[in-house]
């Protein structure tokens, strides 16, 4: 039943957005008593941090899995469009951003999210660190900051789709550029011996 209520409360949030999540429409949603969502979560808050831990939970999960022997950038780039694209399909991150940015702000809330986050943050700073493992920036960039950087862009990204009502073409062409330009990153970070401007040439830079 825990299950089915968390599944529920994360559709009603992908459906209506936050400010229409309540213990009514979860449960219209889901198709139990909202006496249910009390019994089993005590708040709606306390229901939602555990919609946040399952997305996050299961995401993290796959990019792991996706991610395991990756250690160049292109290859990094190519799978971030692949787990994007996944992202978006299954709507989850929409739920993930109403979820945030309705209780980032909340001091006792936010550093419950923040603490479900630092999963995110370490292993995004872990895989900074192996993809500039043998690069000149060893020692001169802070993998953490990388790692900031780029979970605050994606989340970002998705948020602009949002914004233009679910059209993903600009955040694609993005993953898209960041593939064309991954040759010139790994040169620089010593794990290419050439880079190519595109399929349109031959040219190698030496």
């Amino acid at each position: 039943m825990r299950e089915r209520i968390v599944n529920a409360a994360l559709q009603t949030l992908i459906n209506t957005g936050y400010s229409n999540t309540s213990v009514r429409t979860i449960a219209t949603t889901g198709g139990f008593s909202p006496s249910l969502v009390f019994y089993h979560f005590g708040s709606v808050d306390t229901l939602l941090l555990a919609a946040l831990d399952k997305v996050s939970g299961q995401r993290l999960a796959r990019y792991k899995d996706r991610l395991r022997d990756v250690s160049d950038f292109r290859s990094l780039a190519i799978a971030i469009e692949e787990l994007y694209a996944e992202d978006l399909q299954l709507g989850q991150l929409t739920a993930v951003q109403e979820i945030i940015g309705a209780m980032a702000f909340d001091r006792v809330l936010g550093i419950a999210i923040v603490d479900r986050l630092q999963a995110w943050m370490t292993y995004a700073e872990q895989l900074a660190t192996r993809i500039l493992a043998g690069s000149p920036l060893v020692g001169l960039v802070d993998p953490s900051g990388i790692g900031s950087a780029v979970i605050a862009l994606y989340m970002g990204q998705e948020i602009v789709t949002r914004m233009r009502a679910g059209d993903s073409s600009e955040s694609t062409a993005l993953m898209s550029t960041l593939i064309q330009v991954a040759p010139w990153i790994d040169q620089l970070l010593g794990k290419s011996t050439s880079a190519r401007r595109g399929p349109a040439t031959n040219v190698a830079i030496e």
